[in-house]
């Protein structure tokens, strides 16, 4: 948002950053603290935690967590063996459904119906799949959602940030190059969908 802040000096930026939740656990804090303030515009970059394939539940996790309360050093070697990628291809497990996406989408949607809501494509590189393999199928068919939903409003974005080598050492987090990409997209976008002259 710093790059979007530079470009529009005058607007007022409210950014929510949280790490390793849930689409609907994001929306949720924005409706919180934002419904009755009303933006021109939301960017919303969120959905690769709901999609992307884990080898347990959330019950799961927190009862392997519950059970393994004062034992890290074997815990970490019991995370290590859950969070073999032969693992997780196997078992294929998305912290949402496809169909509760769908319905946080339409929700926010709905919750926003007067603001410009651009929804960020779900990526990552490609070396991320030998991580977490089937990621990139899931992100494929979650992505589909936000289209069905926000139509033209949902920005493609993984293309250009692979070719700005845009993504971290993890294959994930986006290094400065792909924030400046990202950022050159929507001021062209807002550009044309607000009839702003540059």
């Amino acid at each position: 948002p710093y790059q979007l802040r530079g470009e529009y000096k005058d607007a007022i930026f409210w950014q929510l950053s949280f790490g390793n939740i849930t689409t609907e656990e994001l929306c949720s804090q924005a409706t919180a603290y934002l419904i009755h303030w009303n933006p021109d515009i939301i960017i919303v970059h969120s959905g690769l935690n709901d999609c992307r394939p884990e080898p347990l539940t959330q019950f799961h996790k927190d009862l392997l967590n519950f059970l393994s309360f004062g034992l890290i050093n074997r815990f970490s070697i019991i995370k290590k063996l859950i969070y073999h990628p032969k693992v997780i291809n196997k078992r294929q497990i998305s912290r949402v459904s496809k169909k509760k996406f769908r319905k946080t989408l339409k929700r926010f949607q709905l919750n926003f119906s007067s603001s410009k809501i651009y929804w960020l494509e779900i990526g990552a590189n490609n070396d991320y799949e030998l991580e977490r393999p089937g990621l990139h199928q899931k992100a494929k068919i979650f992505n589909e959602q936000i289209y069905e939903v926000y139509k033209d409003d949902m920005i493609l974005t993984n293309d250009e940030i692979k070719k700005a080598n845009g993504f971290n050492i993890d294959n994930l987090h986006w290094r400065l190059s792909a924030h400046k990409v990202v950022s050159d997209i929507l001021i062209s976008r807002i550009a044309t969908d607000f009839n702003i002259k540059g």
